[in-house]
């Protein structure tokens, strides 16, 4: 029995020393790449456009699609990603048949001036590509143990998705200096089997049960309720599933809800069956009396929830940068709007103890002013020559001096603090 009680050692002792020295090695004291880097409104805008032309969902299975995507356009993408797990920065290089991402995540949150940076290089020969290097810290994955686990993965994807051609999907692929190029035969049992990995039978049935609640939170009403009041009610059970743990997981599948609600999306691009749940009935809700600040409001929050505070705060920036450049006119308010859903959604999410403690305080009673605080002090409508003139800009001083007083607000607000 020596040898079982050697294993046992092992297990209990060494392994856990082994992942620790593991995690050590792998958190430095300076970024690789610096974090939180704000994406450009163009890129942004052309990324969307991308989505959109190349959705593999109008393919039919089988169908062959060619893509190409530029540096920029795979930075805001690697940095989306990146920033869905914490505040970060992701920069790519191309050369000839190279592909080199370097990328860093703040660890702050947990201790201070501490960052997990990492390095990968792709080489491609035209038909297929190979990891030819991963750097985690100071920590070298070996190029054999690399092209190991990805053809491990690609097996896991065939079987995932039942189907004898997930090995054949990539046909050609390409990196030059100015681009990437991918030739794929899409296999659309492969998103359907990835999708149900992401999002959990559990997580699916927290969707379908909020939507429920909510559906049944407006009819009892007879259509007439507030925002304020929707939340309440809507977080009131909220609590009550969380009182047993899962809080953060609960609060986001409500917040997800929520902002699907608010901007008349089903939750079908989640989860497909969504299409036979119950469809809330329609009502107009504002918060200080304007439906915009619901919808700014919901929608970050829901981005916060699913992509990360800098990808929701960033978007909202782009949208007003939008708005001045010939549309509404830059809005503070808007901002603010923005600012508070986002701090609402990272609020919810970022721990079981920030969870709850939103539960507690929603549960006190809600109104708009815990909501977004407020801004009539804030201008509004401003044409892009105008807001140049008067704020400097994006990164003015006057401009930094209002997004400070706005964040102080927040700070200050009962449900942020």
């Amino acid at each position: 029995m020596r040898w079982l009680f050697r294993l046992i050692v092992v297990l209990v002792v060494l392994v856990p020393v082994g992942l620790i020295a593991l995690i050590v090695v792998s958190i430095e004291t300076r970024p690789l790449v610096p974090t939180q880097m704000l994406m450009s409104a163009a890129n942004i805008e052309r990324a969307k456009r991308l989505v959109h032309e190349q959705d593999p969902r109008k393919l039919e299975s089988g169908q062959i699609k060619t893509v190409r995507v530029n540096a920029e356009e795979l930075n805001l993408v690697f940095n989306h990603i990146l920033n869905r797990f914490g505040p970060g920065g992701a920069v790519t290089t191309l050369s000839e048949n190279r592909l080199n991402l370097s990328a860093t995540l703040n660890l702050k949150k947990f201790v201070p001036e501490s960052y997990l940076n990492s390095e990968l290089e792709i080489l491609s020969d035209g038909q297929g590509a190979s990891i030819e290097k991963l750097k985690i810290g100071q920590l070298a994955i070996p190029a054999p143990l690399l092209r190991g686990l990805s053809a491990i993965g690609g097996q896991y994807l065939k079987q995932l998705s039942r189907s004898k051609n997930a090995n054949d999907m990539i046909r050609v692929f390409e990196i030059h200096p100015q681009h990437v190029e991918v030739t794929y035969a899409w296999e659309a049992g492969i998103v359907d089997a990835v999708r149900n990995q992401i999002i959990s039978p559990e997580d699916r049935d927290k969707l379908r049960h909020y939507n429920k609640q909510l559906a049944q939170i407006i009819e009892e009403h007879g259509g007439q309720i507030t925002f304020a009041n929707l939340v309440e009610e809507l977080f009131s059970n909220v609590h009550g599933r969380s009182l047993n743990g899962g809080a953060e997981a609960e609060n986001g599948a409500a917040i997800i809800v929520l902002g699907a609600y608010v901007n008349g999306r089903k939750l079908t691009a989640l989860v497909p069956q969504a299409s036979s749940w119950i469809t809330p009935q329609r009502v107009r809700l504002t918060i200080h009396g304007r439906h915009d600040f619901v919808q700014h409001f919901a929608t970050s929050a829901a981005l916060a929830v699913a992509g990360g505070s800098v990808v929701a705060e960033t978007i909202g920036l782009v949208k007003e940068i939008d708005d001045a450049d010939g549309g509404s006119g830059f809005s503070f308010k808007d901002l603010a709007a923005d600012k508070a859903g986002t701090r609402f959604g990272q609020t919810a999410v970022e721990s079981y103890a920030s969870a709850i403690g939103l539960q507690r305080n929603l549960s006190r009673g809600v109104n708009d002013k815990m909501l977004i605080p407020d801004t009539s002090g804030l201008e509004e409508n401003l044409a892009d020559t105008e807001f140049e003139r008067r704020y400097g800009g994006i990164g003015g001083a006057k401009y930094k001096t209002v997004v400070r007083n706005i964040d102080v607000l927040l700070s200050n607000s009962e449900l942020y603090r």
